[in-house]
């Protein structure tokens, strides 16, 4: 038999599913796009978001909505697989380079540590917001919040016009308009959209030349811990009796919830995608170490990743970055 002859019969012979899978833990990181384009002049990208986010378009910007419920059990331990080790703070809580404005008295201090999340679908030109939370690093740029709140997940794309703002309060950006610059997730979010995936961090641009952990301060980040933590969750929620003008708390225990999952009894509705769930939060510092992220809203519960060392892989692309 000649030798192409040959070669044609062995290919038609290999199996279809012959590829590799990529696993779920793959990280995947992207540039972010202001109006559908990739902008590398910091000083451009702050004016188009700023001219982008008008105070109007922030007020009418609508929660995103919580991605489907993957309940299966099986799925989540194979696609999932235990990946603990010791216990680990990350990252340590830090303040800011200079004193931030108080939030007057109240149980949990305003945290300039979190903060809302303003973004585009760039296919239907919708305005989503959710909830985020800067986190202390070597670059001093990262925000953690949930992968849905950066991608839509299978079959889905990554949003545009992002952009953080620390520390928001009575429906005004205080402390300033962060523009992301990259965004890390996971394939198990990206390509699956799996729940207990549904966690991201992204690099924002500097402001005025300050980076924003010198600009607000930033919490720890702890992975591999308890899943039975009290947490202190810092959200924006926007629906029901939220208008997602200020920063709203809920103190609650975690608990196992899955595999990879834990959950609070904190019942906080769109809008609080991606708001931080504190461990040790400090009324005197204002910070804490995120231990979780608000994935979804389910019977009353909010969900979240558990944060494992898969976690921390996503986050040490991240930490290093600068912009």
């Amino acid at each position: 038999m000649p030798v192409v002859a040959l070669l044609a019969v062995c290919l038609a012979a290999a199996p279809a599913h012959a590829a590799v899978d990529v696993p779920s833990s793959t990280v995947v990181e992207t540039a972010a796009l202001i109006n559908g384009q990739v902008v590398e002049d910091d000083a451009v990208a702050q004016r188009l978001i700023d001219a982008y986010w008008t105070p109007e378009r922030m007020r009418a910007a609508k929660p995103v909505a919580d991605p489907g419920v993957v309940d299966d059990p099986e799925l989540e331990r194979l696609d999932h697989p235990e990946n603990t080790g010791p216990e680990e703070t990350a990252s340590a809580p830090v303040g800011p380079l200079a004193a931030v404005r108080s939030a007057g008295t109240r149980s949990v201090v305003l945290s300039p540590g979190a903060g809302k999340v303003f973004f585009r679908d760039p296919v239907t030109l919708d305005d989503y917001v959710c909830s985020g939370s800067t986190i202390n690093s070597t670059a001093k740029n990262v925000v953690s919040t949930a992968a849905h709140c950066v991608h839509g997940g299978k079959n889905g794309h990554q949003y545009d016009n992002w952009m953080y703002a620390p520390g928001f309060q009575d429906g005004i950006a205080h402390l300033g308009k962060f523009s992301a610059k990259y965004f890390h997730a996971t394939k198990g979010w990206t390509s699956h959209s799996y729940n207990w995936w549904d966690f991201a961090f992204v690099n924002v641009r500097k402001l005025d030349g300050e980076n924003l952990v010198h600009k607000t301060g930033g919490n720890g980040l702890l992975v591999n811990s308890s899943k039975q933590n009290a947490v202190t969750v810092l959200a924006y929620p926007g629906t029901g009796q939220y208008n997602g003008k200020d920063q709203i708390y809920c103190q609650a225990d975690m608990h196992w919830a899955a595999a990879a999952q834990v959950k609070v009894y904190c019942g906080l509705p769109g809008g609080a995608s991606g708001a931080p769930m504190i461990h040790q939060y400090s009324n005197a510092v204002k910070f804490g170490n995120v231990n979780g992220v608000v994935a979804y809203l389910w019977n009353d519960k909010n969900y979240s990743p558990y944060f494992d060392s898969y976690v921390l892989d996503v986050f040490n692309t991240a930490k290093n970055k600068t912009t």
